[in-house]
Protein backbone atom coordinates (compact mmCIF):
# COMPACT_ATOMS: atom_id res chain seq x y z
CA UNK A 1 0.00 0.00 0.00
CA UNK A 2 1.55 3.03 -1.46
CA UNK A 3 0.63 6.42 1.17
CA UNK A 4 1.89 10.10 1.97
CA UNK A 5 4.82 8.65 3.79
CA UNK A 6 5.65 6.59 1.21
CA UNK A 7 4.96 2.58 0.25
CA UNK A 8 3.97 0.78 3.96
CA UNK A 9 7.10 -0.75 5.53
CA UNK A 10 7.81 -1.76 8.72
CA UNK A 11 9.64 0.82 11.46
CA UNK A 12 11.30 0.63 14.23
CA UNK A 13 10.10 0.97 17.93
CA UNK A 14 12.00 4.34 18.44
CA UNK A 15 11.26 5.54 14.85
CA UNK A 16 7.18 4.56 15.20
CA UNK A 17 6.94 6.46 18.82
CA UNK A 18 8.69 9.36 17.63
CA UNK A 19 6.17 9.94 15.13
CA UNK A 20 3.31 8.99 17.97
CA UNK A 21 5.45 11.79 20.03
CA UNK A 22 5.68 14.15 17.77
CA UNK A 23 2.12 14.63 16.83
CA UNK A 24 1.10 13.90 20.72
CA UNK A 25 3.28 17.61 20.93
CA UNK A 26 1.16 18.85 17.72
CA UNK A 27 -2.45 17.63 19.57
CA UNK A 28 -2.91 15.84 16.22
CA UNK A 29 -4.93 12.76 17.13
CA UNK A 30 -4.24 9.37 15.14
CA UNK A 31 -4.43 5.40 16.04
CA UNK A 32 -1.41 3.02 16.81
CA UNK A 33 -2.55 -0.03 15.25
CA UNK A 34 -0.97 -3.21 16.91
CA UNK A 35 -0.78 -6.58 16.54
CA UNK A 36 -2.26 -8.36 19.54
CA UNK A 37 -2.14 -12.14 18.87
CA UNK A 38 -2.06 -14.63 15.68
CA UNK A 39 -3.39 -18.09 15.10
CA UNK A 40 -2.20 -20.03 12.30
CA UNK A 41 -0.94 -18.27 9.49
CA UNK A 42 -0.38 -14.57 9.52
CA UNK A 43 1.64 -11.88 7.92
CA UNK A 44 3.08 -10.37 10.75
CA UNK A 45 4.17 -11.53 14.35
CA UNK A 46 2.39 -10.02 17.69
CA UNK A 47 4.34 -6.61 18.21
CA UNK A 48 3.91 -5.26 14.72
CA UNK A 49 2.90 -1.60 14.97
CA UNK A 50 0.89 0.95 12.50
CA UNK A 51 0.51 4.63 12.94
CA UNK A 52 -2.87 5.78 11.02
CA UNK A 53 -3.70 9.54 10.82
CA UNK A 54 -7.12 10.71 10.48
CA UNK A 55 -6.58 11.36 6.87
CA UNK A 56 -6.22 7.69 6.39
CA UNK A 57 -2.02 8.26 5.98
CA UNK A 58 0.29 5.02 7.97
CA UNK A 59 3.45 4.82 9.50
CA UNK A 60 4.59 1.09 9.68
CA UNK A 61 2.53 -1.83 8.95
CA UNK A 62 0.29 -4.65 10.16
CA UNK A 63 1.00 -6.61 6.95
CA UNK A 64 -0.67 -5.07 3.99
CA UNK A 65 -3.54 -6.50 2.04
CA UNK A 66 -6.86 -6.54 2.94
CA UNK A 67 -6.26 -6.79 6.88
CA UNK A 68 -4.19 -3.59 6.24
CA UNK A 69 -7.10 -2.04 4.68
CA UNK A 70 -9.74 -3.10 7.02
CA UNK A 71 -7.73 -2.11 10.12
CA UNK A 72 -7.09 1.11 8.71
CA UNK A 73 -10.90 1.83 8.14
CA UNK A 74 -12.00 0.79 11.08
CA UNK A 75 -8.85 3.24 12.11
CA UNK A 76 -10.51 5.52 10.50
CA UNK A 77 -14.10 5.35 11.75
CA UNK A 78 -13.15 5.48 15.00
CA UNK A 79 -11.26 8.32 14.70
CA UNK A 80 -14.05 10.12 13.44
CA UNK A 81 -16.68 9.39 15.30
CA UNK A 82 -15.10 9.73 18.51
CA UNK A 83 -14.67 5.72 19.11
CA UNK A 84 -12.96 4.50 22.23
CA UNK A 85 -9.99 1.80 21.70
CA UNK A 86 -10.68 -1.71 20.74
CA UNK A 87 -9.79 -4.63 20.17
CA UNK A 88 -10.60 -6.23 16.41
CA UNK A 89 -10.59 -9.65 15.45
CA UNK A 90 -9.88 -10.99 11.58
CA UNK A 91 -10.29 -14.56 9.81
CA UNK A 92 -7.71 -14.70 6.58
CA UNK A 93 -7.29 -16.99 4.02
CA UNK A 94 -4.42 -18.52 2.77
CA UNK A 95 -4.50 -16.63 -0.71
CA UNK A 96 -4.15 -13.61 1.63
CA UNK A 97 -7.56 -11.65 -0.47
CA UNK A 98 -9.63 -11.74 2.62
CA UNK A 99 -10.16 -10.27 6.14
CA UNK A 100 -13.24 -11.46 7.63
CA UNK A 101 -13.81 -9.56 10.98
CA UNK A 102 -15.19 -11.86 13.99
CA UNK A 103 -16.25 -11.18 16.84
CA UNK A 104 -13.71 -10.03 19.98
CA UNK A 105 -15.26 -12.52 22.30
CA UNK A 106 -15.42 -15.28 20.09
CA UNK A 107 -14.27 -18.56 20.49
CA UNK A 108 -11.54 -19.42 17.60
CA UNK A 109 -12.96 -20.87 14.85
CA UNK A 110 -12.24 -24.69 14.94
CA UNK A 111 -9.70 -26.07 12.24
CA UNK A 112 -11.81 -29.51 11.42
CA UNK A 113 -9.08 -32.05 9.73
CA UNK A 114 -6.98 -29.40 8.73
CA UNK A 115 -9.00 -27.62 6.28
CA UNK A 116 -9.20 -24.40 7.54
CA UNK A 117 -7.95 -22.06 4.99
CA UNK A 118 -5.87 -18.97 6.71
CA UNK A 119 -5.37 -17.88 10.33
CA UNK A 120 -6.69 -15.38 12.60
CA UNK A 121 -5.27 -11.95 13.87
CA UNK A 122 -6.25 -9.64 16.71
CA UNK A 123 -5.20 -5.96 16.43
CA UNK A 124 -5.74 -3.46 19.28
CA UNK A 125 -6.76 -0.32 17.97
CA UNK A 126 -5.50 2.48 20.51
CA UNK A 127 -7.34 5.55 19.91
CA UNK A 128 -5.43 8.82 20.87
CA UNK A 129 -6.60 12.31 21.33
CA UNK A 130 -5.44 15.71 22.45
CA UNK A 131 -6.21 15.97 26.48
CA UNK A 132 -8.61 18.47 27.27
CA UNK A 133 -7.68 21.97 27.18
CA UNK A 134 -8.62 25.10 28.57
CA UNK A 135 -8.28 28.31 27.09
CA UNK A 136 -8.95 30.93 29.73
CA UNK A 137 -9.03 34.67 27.99
CA UNK A 138 -8.86 37.10 31.00
CA UNK A 139 -6.38 36.95 34.13
CA UNK A 140 -7.96 38.74 36.79
CA UNK A 141 -9.66 37.94 39.86
CA UNK A 142 -12.43 35.19 38.94
CA UNK A 143 -9.54 33.77 35.80
CA UNK A 144 -6.73 33.35 38.10
CA UNK A 145 -9.05 31.25 40.37
CA UNK A 146 -10.42 29.34 37.95
CA UNK A 147 -6.62 28.64 36.70
CA UNK A 148 -6.19 27.35 40.32
CA UNK A 149 -9.05 24.98 40.00
CA UNK A 150 -8.23 23.44 36.66
CA UNK A 151 -4.81 23.07 37.81
CA UNK A 152 -6.48 20.95 40.84
CA UNK A 153 -8.53 18.68 38.90
CA UNK A 154 -5.71 18.15 36.08
CA UNK A 155 -6.94 20.43 32.89
CA UNK A 156 -4.20 21.32 30.84
CA UNK A 157 -4.69 24.93 30.19
CA UNK A 158 -3.51 28.31 28.75
CA UNK A 159 -3.95 31.69 29.93
CA UNK A 160 -4.35 34.68 27.94
CA UNK A 161 -4.65 38.61 29.02
CA UNK A 162 -3.20 41.82 26.93
CA UNK A 163 -2.43 43.56 30.02
CA UNK A 164 1.30 42.50 30.68
CA UNK A 165 0.84 42.74 34.64
CA UNK A 166 -1.79 40.44 34.55
CA UNK A 167 -0.06 37.21 33.16
CA UNK A 168 2.87 36.74 35.26
CA UNK A 169 3.58 33.16 34.69
CA UNK A 170 3.68 33.34 39.15
CA UNK A 171 0.19 33.70 38.96
CA UNK A 172 -0.29 31.00 37.42
CA UNK A 173 2.50 28.35 38.11
CA UNK A 174 0.06 25.15 36.70
CA UNK A 175 -0.42 26.68 33.16
CA UNK A 176 0.97 25.27 30.02
CA UNK A 177 1.41 28.61 28.78
CA UNK A 178 0.37 32.26 29.44
CA UNK A 179 -0.10 34.78 27.23
CA UNK A 180 0.14 38.22 26.53
CA UNK A 181 -1.07 39.31 23.02
CA UNK A 182 -3.21 42.34 21.79
CA UNK A 183 -6.74 40.71 21.59
CA UNK A 184 -8.54 43.46 19.60
CA UNK A 185 -5.97 42.73 16.98
CA UNK A 186 -5.67 38.81 17.23
CA UNK A 187 -9.07 37.50 19.34
CA UNK A 188 -7.69 34.35 19.86
CA UNK A 189 -4.15 35.28 20.42
CA UNK A 190 -3.20 32.92 17.53
CA UNK A 191 -4.66 29.55 19.22
CA UNK A 192 -6.45 27.19 17.07
CA UNK A 193 -9.24 25.69 19.10
CA UNK A 194 -9.92 21.71 18.48
CA UNK A 195 -12.87 19.74 19.20
CA UNK A 196 -11.69 18.66 22.61
CA UNK A 197 -11.07 22.22 23.60
CA UNK A 198 -12.84 24.52 26.25
CA UNK A 199 -12.56 28.45 25.35
CA UNK A 200 -13.70 30.27 28.97
CA UNK A 201 -14.18 34.02 28.01
CA UNK A 202 -13.53 36.35 31.33
CA UNK A 203 -12.22 39.44 29.88
CA UNK A 204 -11.98 42.99 31.48
CA UNK A 205 -14.99 44.48 28.84
CA UNK A 206 -17.18 43.70 26.39
CA UNK A 207 -15.32 44.47 23.50
CA UNK A 208 -12.86 42.09 23.89
CA UNK A 209 -15.31 39.61 25.00
CA UNK A 210 -17.58 40.09 22.21
CA UNK A 211 -14.28 39.44 19.62
CA UNK A 212 -12.87 36.28 21.23
CA UNK A 213 -16.60 34.95 21.47
CA UNK A 214 -17.23 35.58 17.85
CA UNK A 215 -13.67 34.17 16.68
CA UNK A 216 -14.87 31.52 18.89
CA UNK A 217 -17.61 30.02 17.78
CA UNK A 218 -16.41 29.95 13.98
CA UNK A 219 -13.59 27.00 15.43
CA UNK A 220 -14.28 23.40 16.39
CA UNK A 221 -13.82 23.88 20.01
CA UNK A 222 -16.21 21.39 22.13
CA UNK A 223 -17.28 24.97 24.47
CA UNK A 224 -17.17 28.64 24.75
CA UNK A 225 -18.49 30.16 27.64
CA UNK A 226 -19.01 33.65 28.40
CA UNK A 227 -18.98 35.38 31.52
CA UNK A 228 -21.45 38.29 32.31
CA UNK A 229 -25.77 39.25 32.67
CA UNK A 230 -28.26 37.42 30.25
CA UNK A 231 -28.76 41.22 29.06
CA UNK A 232 -24.93 41.40 28.52
CA UNK A 233 -24.79 38.04 26.58
CA UNK A 234 -28.06 38.91 24.76
CA UNK A 235 -26.38 42.27 23.54
CA UNK A 236 -23.12 40.24 22.09
CA UNK A 237 -25.04 37.77 20.36
CA UNK A 238 -27.50 40.14 18.62
CA UNK A 239 -24.38 42.46 17.58
CA UNK A 240 -22.31 39.47 15.84
CA UNK A 241 -25.53 38.45 14.87
CA UNK A 242 -26.19 42.04 12.66
CA UNK A 243 -22.21 42.07 11.92
CA UNK A 244 -22.36 38.36 10.22
CA UNK A 245 -25.95 37.35 9.44
CA UNK A 246 -25.58 34.12 12.06
CA UNK A 247 -27.49 33.55 14.61
CA UNK A 248 -25.11 31.69 17.37
CA UNK A 249 -28.13 31.31 20.30
CA UNK A 250 -28.95 27.50 19.09
CA UNK A 251 -25.13 26.85 19.16
CA UNK A 252 -24.91 23.45 21.92
CA UNK A 253 -21.64 24.74 22.67
CA UNK A 254 -22.29 28.37 23.76
CA UNK A 255 -23.00 28.34 27.55
CA UNK A 256 -23.62 31.79 28.15
CA UNK A 257 -23.85 33.14 30.96
CA UNK A 258 -21.39 30.53 32.15
CA UNK A 259 -21.46 28.02 34.47
CA UNK A 260 -23.74 26.18 36.51
CA UNK A 261 -26.66 27.96 38.56
CA UNK A 262 -25.53 27.64 42.24
CA UNK A 263 -25.82 30.56 43.60
CA UNK A 264 -22.05 32.41 43.41
CA UNK A 265 -21.45 36.00 43.92
CA UNK A 266 -17.59 35.86 44.90
CA UNK A 267 -14.86 35.13 42.10
CA UNK A 268 -14.16 32.27 43.94
CA UNK A 269 -17.55 30.68 44.13
CA UNK A 270 -18.23 31.77 40.21
CA UNK A 271 -14.89 29.93 39.36
CA UNK A 272 -16.12 26.59 41.07
CA UNK A 273 -19.41 26.83 38.98
CA UNK A 274 -17.25 27.21 35.91
CA UNK A 275 -15.20 24.41 37.00
CA UNK A 276 -18.13 22.00 37.68
CA UNK A 277 -19.72 22.80 34.48
CA UNK A 278 -16.74 22.38 32.20
CA UNK A 279 -16.24 18.70 34.40
CA UNK A 280 -19.79 17.86 33.50
CA UNK A 281 -19.42 18.19 29.78
CA UNK A 282 -15.90 16.78 29.77
CA UNK A 283 -17.23 13.84 31.24
CA UNK A 284 -20.63 13.42 30.35
CA UNK A 285 -21.75 13.02 33.70
CA UNK A 286 -25.24 14.34 34.91
CA UNK A 287 -26.72 17.05 36.84
CA UNK A 288 -27.78 15.18 40.32
CA UNK A 289 -27.42 14.42 43.73
CA UNK A 290 -25.25 11.25 44.30
CA UNK A 291 -27.14 10.93 47.62
CA UNK A 292 -29.88 8.07 48.35
CA UNK A 293 -33.55 9.15 47.80
CA UNK A 294 -35.41 9.30 51.20
CA UNK A 295 -37.02 5.55 50.89
CA UNK A 296 -33.65 4.17 50.37
CA UNK A 297 -31.58 5.91 53.11
CA UNK A 298 -34.28 4.45 54.91
CA UNK A 299 -33.91 1.44 54.12
CA UNK A 300 -30.58 1.85 55.03
CA UNK A 301 -30.79 3.01 58.19
CA UNK A 302 -32.99 0.15 59.03
CA UNK A 303 -30.76 -2.71 57.71
CA UNK A 304 -27.76 -0.78 59.76
CA UNK A 305 -30.20 -1.10 63.10
CA UNK A 306 -31.37 -4.99 62.29
CA UNK A 307 -27.33 -5.35 61.75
Amino acid sequence: MSTPFGPATPLGDGELFAECARRSDAREPYALCTVASTDRSAPRDPGAKMLVAPDGSIRGTVGGGPLEAAVIADARALLASGGASRLLRFSLTTRGDSADPLPPDAAPEPDLLGMKCGGEVSVLVDIVRPAARLLLFGAGHVGERVATLAGEVGFDFVVIDDRGAFVDPARFPRASQVLCRDLQAEPLAGLSPGPEDFVVILTRCHALDEGILEAALQTRARYVGLIGSRRKVALLLRSISSRTGTDHRNDPRLHAPIGLNLGDKTPGEIAVSILAELILIKSQGQLAHNRLPNTARAGAESDQKAS
